[in-house]
């Protein structure tokens, strides 16, 4: 059985998580080939990790029960080559079918060849890999195909991606023709659900939540965090730029200007920050690497943020958070998300307003009750602090001091308390000097 390589993860599970119901679909369909000799349709859709081919090798591995397997891939090339799928299958058959390969026999030619080997050795899976990156022949090919599959001992398994296909892409027409024949289905596959990230996370003492939430339930992504035991393997940040290095450049400075504005960009933030590549916004829908949520835009996967983030150059990075910074400090509604203010201050190494916002969101972090983030914007203003009066210093210190106890943070406490009390006593300030006092602090 010929297999071309494919670019999933060298540690998918044994177990095939909440793919049960798909294997048995799949199941049913081949039974119904061998029991009536009429051929099946299915395409088998999914966004990139997901598990297509995990699926369909496992179904032909274990689900066979003798039927033949011939499989072949179309090719992530610029420019396809002619028939991929089916120059791979026919290496597998050799003869008739082979031949017509090597003399170059046309599309109607090829499919009768392959129709009558189709039905010479019954059953038949015949799986058709990534139909979005298949040429112009191939999809007539499959055209062909699906018009006779009635007539053929076969199952015809394709997969595609459904975040690849853009408006009009070609292989639309085909889903339009026979994606809603009698003779055949679709089979969407989901990314895994918190459950199954918890189950598989299990075994390796990792939060499931937490790991869902960074990857979107993804399952290659998923297993290669787990395999690598960190948030950001090479595996999945190849697999993310890879996927972003195919859109235009307009595309690729949307999704930078996207990545740096965490959990999402509203399009009226986008407007300012990157108005000459906003126009390719649907671009980057349609290649399923962004998604809209609630009138903004987000990555679907945040470990894909984190890669296009990471990746991106340090200078364009500081002009995105230059003219997001900007952005949100004239809004009107800018003191109602302090925290996000002083992130994109911070990252735009503003020290002025760096100083203006982290205290102020450490302030009404600490009134909430949330002693941990409060703590954390304190810090992020002392970063800054150096140019800062004495006396403005020492109070931010005291600040930080107090969250860091309350969150049980001692040794940061311990450390902004002596700094504070060193600097009231450099003032001459006895009373903020008592106040300051490691141990009086602790006791409170």
């Amino acid at each position: 059985m010929a297999r071309q390589a494919v670019p999933a993860s060298s540690h998918a599970p044994s177990e095939l998580i909440e793919r049960e119901r798909e294997l048995s679909m799949l199941g049913e369909c081949l039974d119904g080939v061998r029991s009536s000799s009429r051929g099946r349709l299915v395409f088998v859709a999914g966004e990139a990790g997901v598990g297509k081919t995990a699926l369909l090798r496992r179904f032909c591995d274990d689900g066979a029960d003798g039927a033949r397997v011939l499989w072949g891939a179309c090719d992530a090339l610029f420019t396809p080559r002619p028939l991929g799928p089916f120059v791979d299958i026919a290496e597998s058959t050799a003869g008739e079918l082979a031949d017509a390969v090597e003399s170059g026999a046309g599309t109607f030619e090829l499919a009768a060849v392959l129709m009558s080997e189709l039905r010479r050795r019954p059953p038949t899976i015949l799986v058709l890999e990534d139909a979005h990156w298949a040429d112009d022949a191939t999809l007539d090919l499959l055209r062909l195909l699906a018009r006779r599959v009635n007539s053929l001992p076969a199952a015809l398994l394709v997969s595609y991606r459904q975040t690849e296909l853009t408006r009009f892409h070609p292989l639309r027409q085909v889903l339009g023709e026979f994606g809603s024949e009698t003779s055949g289905f679709r089979l969407k596959l989901a990314p895994l659900s918190p459950e199954g990230v918890a189950r598989l996370a299990e075994a390796h003492g990792v939060d499931g939540a937490a790991l869902h939430v960074r990857t979107g339930g993804n399952p290659f992504f998923v297993t290669e965090v787990l395999a690598a035991g960190e948030d950001m393997p090479e595996t999945v940040r190849d697999a993310v730029l890879a996927r972003a290095a195919r859109l235009t450049p307009a595309a690729r400075a949307l999704l930078d200007a996207v990545a740096i504005t965490p959990p999402h960009s509203e399009l009226s933030l986008l407007e300012q920050s990157a108005p000459d590549a906003l126009p390719a916004l649907d671009e980057c829908l349609a290649s399923g690497m962004l998604v809209e949520t609630n009138g903004a835009v987000a990555f679907r996967h945040e470990l894909a943020r984190l890669a296009v983030e990471q990746a991106a150059a340090p200078d364009e990075k500081l002009r995105l958070h230059r003219a997001t910074l900007a952005t949100l400090r004239a809004a009107p509604e800018a003191t109602a998300d302090l925290a996000r203010v002083a992130h994109h201050a911070e990252s735009a190494r503003d020290t002025d307003a760096v100083l203006e916002f982290a205290p102020a969101a450490g302030a009404r972090a600490s009134k909430v009750g949330a002693h941990r983030e409060a703590a954390a914007q304190y810090a992020r203003a002392l970063r800054f602090a150096d140019g800062l009066p004495l006396a403005e210093r020492a109070e931010l210190l005291g600040r930080h001091t107090d969250e860091c106890y309350v969150t049980t943070q001692d040794e940061a406490a311990l450390a902004s308390s002596r700094e504070a009390l060193d600097a009231w006593r450099q003032l001459g300030v006895p009373l903020m000097e008592a106040a300051a006092s490691p141990t009086w602090r602790a006791s409170r």
